[in-house]
């Protein structure tokens, strides 16, 4: 059952390091993931499959990332995200975001570092329903996504925001590459850093925001349950803490900015 749903992850998938242990582990039946799923899927989620695996959470020595263990495998996280979430009550909230406009601080600080610049290249990964690449767009960037859910790509194509499914299908580079809570999601993030390296210029800048799990693990103790926080069961699978982030930007080379909140 597990390689039908699920892969296990043995190393971490951020710095590729087996110096790792096992800090949390029940089953999802005692962390009530079931409840905390229906109240947030919709019935289509196949709940039987909760039974196979435990919610195991190991912490890497290295890189200092904490990470799940058993997360879903390709065919699944692609149904989690686009079929089993109700992509419907998201884009109906965000169906009038034509006009939306970026908030002054990140306004100011994309002006400030591009300065006299023109015709500034800029990908966001994992854009969602599109809020933040229409408010760029409107501010007059250049503004191309990455997005893995297939209705969300639908409905940014219809706002005439170009959407990849993946990095490959890309040959460009960018002067800028945003992503906003969206590497706590990611099975590799580690290739997919790499992978986004590669198309910023050398001048270029990179802008993450990432949920902060500093106090992750005093929270991992006989009375957690399954909830929206850094460690979501299936859905928030990897949590930064600063050590975590200042090996990765270690490993790149050239200008960066990261920004982590809660």
């Amino acid at each position: 059952m597990v390689n039908k749903y699920f892969i296990q992850r043995n190393r971490c998938p951020l710095c590729n390091s087996k110096n790792i242990k096992q800090i949390f582990n029940k089953t999802h039946e005692e962390i009530k993931t079931n409840e905390f799923f229906s109240l947030h899927l919709n019935k289509r989620f196949p709940y039987k499959i909760l039974g196979y695996v435990n919610f195991s959470v190991n912490k890497c020595f290295e890189c200092d990332l904490i990470f799940q263990k058993n997360i879903l495998n390709k065919k699944y996280s692609e149904k989690f995200y686009d079929e089993y979430i109700d992509h419907k009550k998201v884009i109906k909230k965000k169906k009038n975001n034509n006009n939306v406009r970026l908030n002054y601080k990140e306004a100011f600080f994309f002006k400030k570092i591009f300065q006299e610049k023109r015709n500034i290249k800029v990908l966001e990964f994992g854009a969602g329903v599109g809020t933040w690449a229409i408010a760029m767009k409107n501010e007059g960037y250049k503004i191309e996504t990455i997005e893995l859910s297939k209705s969300r790509r639908n409905f940014l194509k219809k706002k005439r925001i170009k959407a990849f499914k993946d990095i490959r299908s890309i040959k460009k580079k960018y002067d800028l590459i945003y992503s906003d809570q969206t590497f706590e999601h990611l099975a590799d993030p580690g290739i997919i850093i790499k992978k986004l390296s590669k198309l910023v210029k050398k001048d270029g800048f990179i802008f993450f925001k990432i949920p902060s799990g500093q106090f992750l693990e005093n929270k991992l103790n006989d009375r957690y349950f399954a909830q929206k926080d850094a460690i979501t069961p299936f859905e928030h699978i990897n949590v930064f803490k600063s050590k975590t982030i200042k090996k990765i930007s270690n490993q790149i080379s050239f200008k960066q900015i990261w920004t982590c909140r809660l």
